[in-house]
């Protein structure tokens, strides 16, 4: 819900009201329709003549499409896979066109598959959001041309990615990019953050070595393990966490629309739920706390009023798990096997504080003049994000007693630090690497080197 309000409100901010022929689906009062009028602004603000999409974004997406497309563009005479990339630099190409020549997967050709056609699909996928009739079409047009593709990708690829970046990242600077965006893009070359430096070796260093990147893929693959493995609560098919989540977001959203006090967009007139009334309504206060930021903007004040409203609505929320009309609801529908493994998986939890913390300080680096609010938002992020796990992983009842199972699917590597790193190996590699496990971790790559490493620190090595 939160994620839908803020971008709500930064559509509404961000588009004019411009004239368009375009008419929600939805029909008027529900918030469907709220949502689709702020959709159709932006539209005709991105496509001002209704088919064409504005100059400057055309020609950013050609410029990025003619130069990341060589990547998968492989010839026998004057190949292009062996050109420089303007955007990613010779080093950092090079990694993503060895991804993908790898088939089947061809992972390195997301950057010219998003870019291809992004005009037609963009406009193709907008239509279809404000055409939506009911809520649940809504979501399930989201999930059609968002969501699946993008787990489906991620999935198979976003590791390899990772790797693939954290092999060239070092090399970044090489890519032209940086002086067209030195000598065009607006910046304060001499800014008071750059500490003397050159503008261009200041971001340079910033995004290849201070750019808290380990943590960053610790959190990826932890989170791509959990949503990518199969929901073992249902014995038959092959049912992804990542789809379990969604409709848990979308159950949430929807649920929540009537405690807003907004109108959902639903199926007939005066359906009967087959949730009961009463676990669906909370008293929410986030909308008038979203409301308040908007209007005075954030300080540490408004931030710690914003805070306090959020984490009353959460409590409003753990309420409902301890009525026992409500129990089977939250059970099914929040506390899966998909949940536990995220709310239990210490090393993703551990690496999302860890991002925090570093994003917060290079923020503050940049801006000192927010310090203030920039600590407010950190502060009320890691205690709303250990206020959640804390009731979620032991979510009990005092007054009475109900209790819920919270065990992860068995399909996932909760354990992964415990996974032998020489398995898979076989002949002259499984003896190398039992030998090197010796010693260190030298000689080692991908998954085992991650375990290697982990097992290391972990042992205080």
């Amino acid at each position: 819900m939160k994620v839908l309000l803020v971008a709500a409100c930064l559509l509404a901010v961000a588009s004019a009201q411009v004239e368009s022929s375009m008419v929600p689906g939805a029909r008027r009062g529900t918030f469907l329709n709220g949502i689709q009028q702020m959709l159709i602004n932006a539209t005709a603000t991105f496509y001002p003549d209704g088919e064409n999409m504005m100059q400057t974004i055309k020609l950013a997406v050609m410029t990025a499409r003619n130069d990341l497309c060589k990547i998968n563009n492989r010839q026998e005479v004057n190949n292009p896979q062996d050109h420089n990339s303007i955007i990613l630099g010779k080093t950092c190409k090079k990694a993503f066109v060895k991804l993908y020549n790898e088939e089947p997967d061809r992972c390195g050709g997301v950057f010219c598959d998003v870019l291809t056609d992004f005009e037609t699909k963009t406009k193709e996928s907008l239509t279809r959001m404000i055409e939506a009739e009911y809520d649940s079409d809504f979501f399930d047009i989201i999930e059609e041309r968002f969501i699946d593709p993008i787990m489906e990708y991620s999935c198979r690829c976003s590791g390899k990615m990772m790797d693939a970046w954290m092999g060239c990242k070092k090399r970044i600077g090489d890519a032209d990019i940086w002086f067209t965006m030195m000598n065009f893009g607006g910046f304060d070359t001499a800014a008071e953050y750059l500490g003397g430096m050159d503008w261009k070796d200041f971001w340079v260093d910033l995004v290849a070595n201070r750019v808290p990147w380990e943590d960053i893929e610790t959190m990826l693959e932890r989170t791509m393990a959990n949503l990518c493995q199969r929901n073992t609560d249902i014995r038959k098919g092959d049912h992804r966490c990542y789809t379990y989540l969604y409709d848990t977001i979308t159950a949430h959203v929807k649920g929540h629309l009537k405690s807003l006090g907004l109108t959902s967009a639903k199926r007939g007139r005066g359906g009967k739920s087959n949730v009961p009334e009463n676990c669906i309504q909370y008293d929410y206060s986030l909308h008038s706390g979203s409301t308040y930021l908007l209007r005075n903007g954030i300080t540490r004040a408004t931030f710690s009023s914003y805070h306090t409203k959020i984490l009353e609505s959460m409590d409003s929320v753990f309420e409902k798990f301890c009525v026992e009309s409500c129990k089977d609801y939250y059970q099914e529908k929040f506390m899966g096997c998909c949940t536990a493994s995220l709310i239990l998986d210490e090393a993703l939890n551990t690496s999302i504080t860890n991002v925090a913390n570093e994003i917060k300080e290079i923020y503050v680096e940049l801006f000192p003049e927010n310090e203030s609010a920039a600590e407010a938002i950190r502060a009320s992020f890691s205690k709303s994000h250990q206020h959640e796990l804390e009731f979620m992983r032991n979510p009990t009842c005092v007054d009475s007693d109900i209790s819920y199972d919270v065990t992860p699917c068995t399909e996932g590597d909760m354990n992964m630090e415990d996974e032998d790193p020489c398995a898979g190996l076989s002949g002259k590699a499984v003896r190398k690497c039992k030998k090197t496990q010796k010693t260190n971790c030298s000689g080692l790559s991908g998954k085992q080197l991650k375990i290697c490493k982990r097992k290391a620190k972990k042992g205080g090595q």
